[in-house]
């Protein structure tokens, strides 16, 4: 069996390997969220320009198309003679159509817009509580520190450092040497007997 501080040196070298290896991974975890993330906005810019694109274009096609019937209504009104109000009227109907579609089309790239904005935010909080969830399983400074103290105490414990157990190795080349008394009990009853303590 290992001595006292043999078994504290092999818990403490455990445990700050443990330490080392979830801070690897938790480092790892958030490099890959960030990473997502940045994909994400990438992609989530495409989504935009793309919506502008596409309320660019289908705002010029009803412009198109509104200047297309204005011709067709100035025409036929060429044609039948009629003039005054009820060509104004006819250029009046035109317009007003054409600007409560340009007003649709103008709310839904708007609504697709929002859509994936709100998607957005939503991956991003996402990111930050994955970033702050591996954060919270590091372990560093005076936190590590201390877990590697406490698995060298524990190691010097179980090797029988404190109370005698059975790994103890006792001290040898002194009169009364018992090799099942751990060096801490020797020094215990050295000391009672010598100044009559009980």
């Amino acid at each position: 069996m290992c001595g006292p501080i043999a078994m504290a040196s092999v818990m403490a070298i455990g445990k700050a390997a443990e330490i080392s290896a979830t801070n690897k991974a938790a480092t790892a975890a958030q490099n890959s969220a960030v990473e997502r993330q940045n994909i994400l906005n990438s992609q989530s810019t495409e989504e935009m320009r793309d919506i502008s694109r596409k309320t660019a274009m289908d705002l010029t096609t009803e412009s198109r198309k509104a200047l297309s019937q204005q011709s067709t209504a100035r025409a036929m009104s060429a044609e039948s003679g009629v003039a005054g109000v009820v060509n104004l009227r006819n250029f009046g109907n035109v317009i007003m159509q054409s600007s409560f579609t340009k007003g649709t089309i103008t709310s839904l790239g708007e609504s697709e817009v929002l859509k994936v904005a709100r998607s957005s935010e939503g991956d991003y909080l996402e990111t930050v509580n994955a970033v702050n969830t591996a954060e919270s399983k590091k372990s560093s400074g005076l936190s590590a520190a201390l877990q590697i103290g406490v698995a060298g105490a524990q190691g010097y414990g179980m090797g029988g450092g404190f109370s005698g157990g059975t790994a103890a190795s006792g001290v040898q080349g002194t009169a009364g040497y018992n090799p099942g008394t751990s060096n801490w009990q020797y020094s215990k009853d050295t000391f009672n007997s010598n100044f009559g303590f009980k």
